[in-house]
């Protein structure tokens, strides 16, 4: 059977616990340091926690190390790593190659997506370093995953779900030209989400203050079977910034897909244990998200990006009937409940988004906001981005609860029974009694109804009683405190069992083999930021190694992204289906002018910059 992974993020230890009760198989978190999202670091005895609940579900953790570092971070980050190591990861996300210039320990090494492998080549040289599992890029088509999983023997790694990167992540330098703050060191300033401004060569405007470059959010909803056939074992949920009722929500939804796709083909299962139960019904247009685009999985472009709006919109909830003052009256759309509390917005004439929050609902359809609001046309479409029932379903005590299935094996000995715990990942646990003064019990019904229901008190703990054999000879009659102290001490063995089992990794030794010819000379874009990386670099073949981007700056203009986004197409200047001539464009990012321009033959987009005055042919108009 082929075992696919869900995989979810974790921003803490209260999200990571979330991510693993909602039915996640993997939950990838970052450390203290050296994490691709500086601001969702967490201490080591976090994660060891972490590791210790997941493991009792045979529930893997992935750690974040994947920055580029520099010569004095590099022994911290081993140290580090060794330190996760001993607090029960299973695997660490890198992306720096300085990383393999040195002792690591023995975990699952996982390629970044910040390392942008594209092509069989690339993922065949990491498998030959020792790489187990690697991150795809964002942008790869169904065509592309195929060739590249017919040609390795990684284990492959799709994001299915959540924000998208207008740049090809590890190659995105736009955050670091104008801000100084690196995507690459994880403290990109999300630039995609501002608003630009666009001109063609002769500064005529094409669009002014929109959010050019700010792509909707991935949902590979429909798509999860043609992934896993065309090779995916591992499917991404993107969200260490995000809270924990995104992360339950988001995790049971694909958790029930896959599930889904799981019953009908045998081939397939999950690569954990246990049931999850949510209080809510999982649905992923109530929770953050930017409206879906599938992205580049099938080679559709028209469903890419969101001009007017950079967050959370909303799902629509109906129109505005009237108004008078503060109170609003609504034609809600079929199914619609508004609540107290709930979060409503609306674009006005000018396509700019408002928003407020409902104070109180005075009937079904009409609502009262506790603060000024200016008039607003009757007709005009209202989204709800809170609901407020919603949230609070995600968030109560038992919003998602994980079980195993366990079978209890009581048997009575010369002097006292023991208590066999078996749960359904195959770990056994056992507890024994022994009895002071042991004597036949007076009422063996009684005895035995009082074995059944003090053992199948489970409580909050992770199991779910599946059955409960008894062997009974002398018909001893056992104390309910005897009983009780059998449960949890059989059940507590059980689970130091499961944390002591750690699977050993045998990790394949590196191979002498040289970079692929496309990754020899990548100026700055080989991101090599340390000593040891430039080392790595000339060792398998890297000619003329250039420091990073962040550790020099090129001069003049170069390419800080490069997406599969192109505005020469949303505006249809594109060569192929508009017939348009080539041209150079010019985006506006706060002051700042870059040249737009295509490497048609890709089907990308290339921003270069920032210019300097002297290099824009005409200024905007």
């Amino acid at each position: 059977m082929r075992l696919i992974e869900l995989l979810a993020p974790a921003r803490d230890l209260a999200c990571g616990i979330a991510a693993v009760d909602s039915g996640a198989d993997a939950v990838y978190i970052g450390g203290p340091g050296f994490g691709a999202r500086a601001n969702a670091g967490n201490s080591v005895e976090d994660i060891k926690k972490l590791c210790d609940y997941a493991h009792i579900f045979r529930v893997k953790i992935h750690v974040t190390l994947n920055t580029i570092l520099t010569d004095s971070e590099l022994s911290e980050a081993r140290d580090l790593a060794f330190r996760l190591c001993d607090a029960g990861a299973d695997a660490l996300i890198i992306q720096d190659y300085g990383l393999l210039e040195g002792p690591l320990p023995p975990l699952e090494l996982h390629a970044s997506t910040q390392q942008d492998s594209e092509t069989p080549a690339k993922f065949l040289f990491l498998e030959k370093q020792g790489f187990s599992q690697a991150v795809l890029p964002r942008e790869m088509s169904l065509p592309e995953i195929r060739n590249i999983s017919s040609r390795t023997g990684l284990k492959l790694e799709a994001f299915v779900h959540g924000a998208l990167c207008a740049g090809i992540s590890g190659r995105c330098y736009l955050s670091a030209a104008l801000t100084g703050r690196s995507a690459n060191r994880g403290e990109c300033a999300q630039l995609c989400r501002v608003k630009q401004n666009l001109f063609r060569a002769d500064g005529t405007p094409l669009a002014r203050d929109r959010y050019l470059l700010s792509l909707k959010d991935l949902s590979q909803a429909r798509n999860l079977e043609e992934l896993i056939d065309a090779g995916i074992s591992s499917f991404k949920i993107e969200g260490r910034l995000k809270d924990a009722g995104y992360v339950r929500n988001v995790t049971a939804f694909y958790r029930r897909l896959l599930d889904e796709i799981f019953e009908r083909r045998g081939d397939l299962g999950k690569s954990s244990f246990g049931k999850t139960r949510t209080a809510f019904e999982p649905d992923i247009e109530k929770s953050f998200n930017r409206g879906f685009t599938e992205y580049n999985l099938h080679e559709n472009k028209e469903n890419y990006a969101n001009f007017d709006a950079p967050g959370f919109v909303g799902v629509r909830i109906g129109r505005l009937l009237r108004q008078n003052r503060n109170r609003l009256s609504f034609r809600t759309d079929p199914g619609v409940t508004l609540n107290n509390g709930d979060s409503l917005n609306y674009y006005d004439g000018h396509r700019e988004l408002h928003g407020f929050r409902i104070s109180r609902m005075l009937d079904t359809d009409t609502a009262e906001i506790f603060q000024e609001i200016p008039p607003i046309a009757p007709g005009t479409v209202f989204y709800r981005n809170r609901d407020a029932a919603f949230d609070r379903l995600l968030s109560g005590d038992g919003a998602a609860e994980r079980k195993l299935d366990l079978t209890l094996e009581y048997a009575e000995t010369a002097r006292g029974a023991i208590l066999k715990a078996t749960d359904e990942t195959g770990f056994s646990g056992k507890a024994e009694v022994v009895l002071p003064d042991p004597a036949p019990a007076k009422d063996r019904d009684l005895l035995v109804r009082n074995l059944r229901d003090k053992l199948s008190r489970l409580g909050d703990s992770v199991y779910g009683l599946k059955e409960l054999r008894t062997e009974l000879e002398n018909f001893w009659f056992m104390p309910q405190s005897f009983i009780n102290r059998l449960r949890r001490e059989a059940l507590q063995d059980l689970d130091n069992q499961k944390k002591a089992a750690r699977p050993k990794v045998s990790r394949v030794l590196p191979e002498d083999n040289p970079l692929p010819p496309e990754e020899r000379e990548l100026d700055f874009r080989a991101n090599l930021h340390n000593s040891a990386a430039r080392s790595f670099f000339v060792a398998h073949g890297g000619i003329c190694p250039e420091p990073s981007y962040e550790s020099r700056k090129p001069e003049g203009p170069v390419p800080v992204l490069v997406s599969k986004h192109c505005l020469h197409y949303c505006f249809h200047l594109c060569t192929k289906r508009d017939h348009a001539r080539a041209q150079k464009l010019y985006l506006e990012i706060g002051g700042s002018m870059f040249e737009v321009s295509t490497d048609c033959k890709r089907c990308r987009m290339i921003v270069s910059g920032p210019l300097k005055k002297e290099d824009i042919p005409v200024r905007p108009v």
